[in-house]
């Protein structure tokens, strides 16, 4: 591990003092004020968790603030960046441009695990389109209503495990871990959902899935190092030979995966989750059915190469997409959960309103217990809840997409050299007073129906926008829904005399998350 640091640190200090000598030069010839920051010792303090990407994006944002400037250029360990703050330069950049900026900065480069390599969000140009070409039917409304049946199950395992918990408590009410709850809970859904199995996490976290999960997502400093040497060292991560994720945990869910395909390809089984999808759509039987809103209009693929090819053909791609989405559905989603729930908790007048809105109209029932697909989504003030949430902690607090050729905007006059990061500030944006009244405040009516037709839509990002958005928006907006809409229903949730008010978040890279012994309070309902 030693050596490893030791060469991170040496490495860093050299490029960084080259590349920033080299950036000067670049960002002057274009025209771009360069600023510093996003250097060696900001990626330290990245590491060690005493900062994240957003506190050096936020210095930068407000620097433009205050200036009056649209963007502003900077050096990181990899090379040139600029932050663009102006939203109709970020509109060209993730939509009408797109063709040059089609790319992230590769995540997993350097790591010796082809299915790491090979999951969507790490691939590159023409292998991407052809990808997501292929993957964008998996996602539609039809598909995802068809998953219903795993939400349900899942939510109505998850209540009664609360409703034993409360019974075996000395009082009418229990104390709960809100983050290992949602872990839990997400788990059993995206093993439902992507293999068609019933993990049992939620009854058994100790099980053999859940204990696979977790190492699979263990997030330990020496992991961030490893990941972080293999997003700006690729060659030093194969040098040193450096696993960045674990071997068995990844053997685990491949043999789940090779398994389930060969079953479903075979027509031996079939179950409506992503295995029987990624099946159909190797056999070219999957179809796009649905209407598109403007978001998804936006995040349409124009042709280009590649993109007639069904990519998914090719074994260990198709294997990819479906770790992929293990990995994008897990500690993301769980965490806006446990957020939403801290919410609740700590804001009483919230949870009552969207439980007055849950009871009219999703509830009326009161004999049926199952959540109808259509009915959650015409829930406005349930939308706004949780919009809110995604704006105060959204799963990625910055955004990235690499410049793909020269790229002159003559209506500006910006110019970005190929190679060069382009980063998105989506948490200065969503905490921006020109878009939002109150970002301070957990404040559900920024998100009226008035007050969003009047905004721009790139004021609010937190799936980012474009053909290279989150292509699992619609099945994660489900699963949050599903989970909150159970939680309310049944519980009344408040804080306990250790829940931290206001809230401490824990910086973790690119995000913040839900600390992990927080602790809440559940209780049922007074029906």
């Amino acid at each position: 591990m030693w050596v490893a640091v030791i060469l991170v640190v040496v490495s860093s200090c050299l490029i960084y003092y080259f590349a920033t000598k080299k950036s000067k030069s670049v960002w002057k010839k274009n025209g771009v004020h360069q600023v510093s920051g996003g250097g060696f010792m900001d990626q330290f303090l990245v590491f060690i968790g005493k900062k994240t990407m957003m506190d050096i994006d936020d210095v930068k944002y407000n620097m433009l603030e205050k200036s009056g400037e649209k963007y502003c250029g900077f050096v990181d360990l990899v090379g040139n960046c600029l932050l663009v703050k102006d939203l109709e330069i970020l509109k060209k950049i993730l939509i009408k441009d797109f063709d040059y900026f089609v790319d992230r900065r590769p995540f997993f480069s350097g790591t010796r695990e082809p299915l790491m390599q090979k999951m969507l969000f790490s691939l590159l140009g023409d292998e991407w389109k052809g990808v997501r070409t292929s993957l964008t039917p998996t996602f539609t409304t039809g598909k995802i209503r068809r998953m219903m049946s795993s939400f349900n199950q899942v939510g109505h395992t998850w209540v009664k495990h609360f409703n034993k918990k409360i019974d075996e408590s000395s009082s009418s009410s229990a104390k709960i871990n809100i983050q290992k709850e949602t872990i839990h809970y997400t788990v059993d859904v995206i093993a439902s959902s992507v293999f068609g199995m019933n993990a049992g996490t939620i009854d058994d976290p100790k099980s053999v899935f859940a204990r696979m999960t977790l190492r699979l997502q263990e997030l330990s400093m020496w992991k961030l190092v490893k990941f972080g040497i293999s997003m700006n060292f690729p060659w030093l991560t194969d040098f040193l030979r450096l696993e960045i994720v674990d071997n068995q945990a990844m053997v685990f869910f491949r043999d789940l995966m090779v398994q389930g395909l060969s079953s479903r390809m075979s027509g031996e089984s079939k179950r409506n989750d992503f295995i029987q999808l990624i099946a159909e759509a190797r056999r070219g039987e999957l179809k796009d059915d649905d209407e598109l809103n403007d978001f998804e209009k936006d995040a349409q693929i124009k042709g280009g190469p590649g993109t007639k090819k069904n990519y998914l053909n090719d074994d260990i791609l198709a294997q990819a997409q479906l770790i992929g989405f293990f990995f994008a559905g897990f500690s993301t989603t769980s965490n806006v959960i446990a957020w939403a729930a801290y919410v609740l908790a700590v804001h009483q007048d919230v949870q009552e309103k969207l439980r007055k809105e849950l009871d009219e109209k999703l509830f009326k029932d009161t004999k049926n217990d199952d959540i109808d697909y259509d009915q959650l989504n015409e829930h406005v003030y349930l939308d706004m809840f949780l919009s809110e949430v995604l704006r105060k902690y959204p799963p990625l607090g910055r955004l990235e997409r690499m410049c793909a050729k020269d790229y002159h905007d003559p209506e500006t006059g910006l110019k970005i050299s190929k190679g060069s990061v382009v980063v998105i500030p989506v948490q200065g944006i969503h905490n921006d007073t020109r878009y939002y009244e109150h970002p301070d405040k957990f404040y559900p009516e920024h998100f009226t129906p008035e007050k969003k037709s009047e905004r721009n839509s790139y004021t609010y990002l937190p799936f980012g926008h474009g053909p290279r958005n989150c292509i699992g928006m619609r099945f994660a907006l489900v699963e949050v829904k599903s989970a909150i809409a159970h939680l309310v229903k049944n519980f009344k949730v408040e804080p306990t005399e250790k829940t931290p008010i206001p809230m401490k978040e824990r910086p973790v890279g690119l995000g913040v998350q839900i600390p992990d012994n927080l602790e809440l309070k559940i209780s049922r309902r007074n029906k």
